[in-house]
């Protein structure tokens, strides 16, 4: 690699970091906030309650969560012992992966208004429709069997164990946070935040390499054939490429951002930035240990036929 190239990934490397800095420590202190006061857990905790509003509430967690696809699944594992519908549950894990406070704030610096308005109303859409599909799909009998391959696991004190410890008794592996208790509000508020701020910034991070790397060797050509025309292929395209890739809602930002600049197709980026964060591997991996296989099947069919249809709206919308 030329001294001259290094130099033009090092220029867009410090150009996007100057962008995005002070919006990706407002984004962390949220979600500090957020953890502070639990807000998301006393949502998420109304779940059970909601009985046919279980769906938007959810989502509403969903939204409020800032957990990537791999990230939820301990609370989709706890609220699956705790017999949670099977409606909400899938349209919780498909909106918490897509949308949280922080990926707002972030997608609002890095991509701009409407692309922010559009990952909030995607997300939104994913996450009821996968709800509204699961009810109907119960009412046809495809899902109607118990979905749930996981066995509760308890202590000897005869309360649930941890999530954790469910998991691994079923081989899977689920992330497990020692959160230390805080006198103060406002330390336990700054713990959160830095715990927020070291996992978020070194994919945010690596995230802005990749697009440097994007914009700078990437050449125009292979994105116009890949995803850089308006047509259903593109869309498509986008979607596979964005099945596999463990990007949550953070690095998929300035990943898009360098995509957009070498001439992605709208409709396709759109497509991306949604079927990217909701699937990966290896959350698809654990999934398939914890549901029946026709029920992740759904999951990830929906996901991306979902958004690949709003892709397309967007190219509809774009060439009207």
């Amino acid at each position: 690699m030329s001294d001259s190239i290094f130099i033009q990934i090092l220029t867009v490397i410090q150009d996007e970091i100057l962008n995005m800095w002070w919006f990706f420590l407002l984004s962390i202190l949220l979600v500090g906030i957020i953890k502070g006061y639990k807000l998301d857990l006393r949502i998420r905790d109304s779940i059970n309650r909601a009985g046919f509003w279980g769906i938007p509430v959810a989502v509403a967690v969903g939204m409020v969560s800032p957990l990537c696809a791999c990230g939820i699944l301990p609370i989709v594992i706890s609220l699956a012992m705790m017999g949670t519908p099977l409606a909400p549950l899938m349209a919780l894990l498909v909106t918490s992966p897509v949308m949280g406070p922080d990926a707002l704030l972030l997608t609002y610096r890095g991509l701009g208004g409407d692309w922010a308005l559009m990952k909030l109303i995607g997300a939104g859409i994913l996450g009821l429709s996968s709800g509204v599909l699961v009810l109907w799909l119960q009412k046809t009998g495809y899902l109607a069997a118990d979905m749930v391959r996981l066995q509760p696991v308890y202590k000897d004190d005869g309360s649930l164990a941890p999530a954790a410890e469910i998991g691994a008794v079923h081989g899977i592996k689920v992330k497990r946070m020692q959160i230390v208790p805080r006198d103060s509000r406002v330390r336990f508020i700054f713990d959160r935040t830095l715990d927020a701020g070291l996992f978020v910034g070194k994919y945010l991070l690596l995230a802005i390499v990749l697009e440097a790397i994007i914009v700078t060797l990437v050449p125009i050509s292979w994105i116009t054939f890949l995803v850089g025309q308006q047509s259903v292929q593109s869309l498509f395209t986008a979607a596979l490429i964005g099945l596999p890739l463990p990007t949550n809602q953070i690095p998929i930002i300035p990943i898009l951002a360098g995509l957009l600049e070498r001439g992605i197709d709208s409709g396709a980026a759109l497509t991306l930035l949604l079927a990217g964060p909701v699937t990966s591997l290896p959350a698809i991996f654990a999934l398939w240990a914890m549901f029946q296989k026709r029920l992740v099947l759904v999951f990830i069919g929906h996901s991306l036929l979902i958004s690949v249809l709003l892709g397309w709206l967007l190219q509809l919308s774009l060439s009207s």
